[in-house]
């Protein structure tokens, strides 16, 4: 009987060891060799953990993934184009290619979302998940549009100092040097 016990004890304690820790929150990987610079904000709830894909929407595979903890604040850089987004979620993390395992539910974006960027404007989203009556789903989905501006700030240095010991030189303008500092604020626009 001692023995019986001891095994189901040891079979117990192994089993969390099966399952991988879950990732880092962020990106899992980028595959479409273009740069990610265009937010994409998920809000959840907790409970849950949740990998979005982006996939072109013609039907290839993704491009991109990023893994997300339910219930924390999740921003991630999306490369520029449209894209289907679709997200696994589940509580139980095993690896990317079973994910939550047997228990992985899908949500997908009813239509695909364009991201694009302008000389001082990002276009992105912000995508609100929740579960409703043992379903989640999407409960909203709308622009986030970063605003940039750059501030342009110069400094001019005189390098020559005045020479006194040249009586006979013609006056010309000393050495100046020309310091430019820029700086780039993003805000979200209103």
């Amino acid at each position: 009987m001692r023995r019986l016990l001891a095994l189901l004890l040891l079979i117990v304690l192994a089993l969390p060891a099966w399952a991988q820790d879950r990732p880092r929150a962020g990106l899992m990987w980028n595959r479409s060799g273009l740069p990610a610079t265009l937010p994409l904000v998920v809000k959840t709830m907790p409970g849950q953990d949740y990998v979005v894909f982006l996939a072109p929407p013609d039907g290839g595979d993704p491009v991109m993934a990023g893994y997300i903890h339910g219930g924390s604040f999740f921003r991630l850089l999306v490369p520029p184009g449209t894209w289907d987004i679709r997200f696994a979620h589940g509580r139980d993390w095993q690896d990317e290619d079973t994910l939550f395992g047997p228990a992985t539910e899908w949500t997908t974006m009813d239509q695909p979302m364009s991201f694009g960027a302008s000389v001082a404007r990002k276009h992105g989203y912000i995508i609100r998940l929740m579960e409703s009556d043992g379903r989640m789903t999407v409960v909203s989905a709308g622009p986030l549009d970063l605003c940039q501006g750059l501030t342009v700030t110069t400094d001019l240095i005189e390098l020559d100092e005045e020479r006194e010991d040249d009586l006979n030189r013609l006056p010309t303008p000393g050495l100046r040097r020309l310091e430019i500092d820029l700086d780039t604020r993003t805000r979200v626009c209103g």
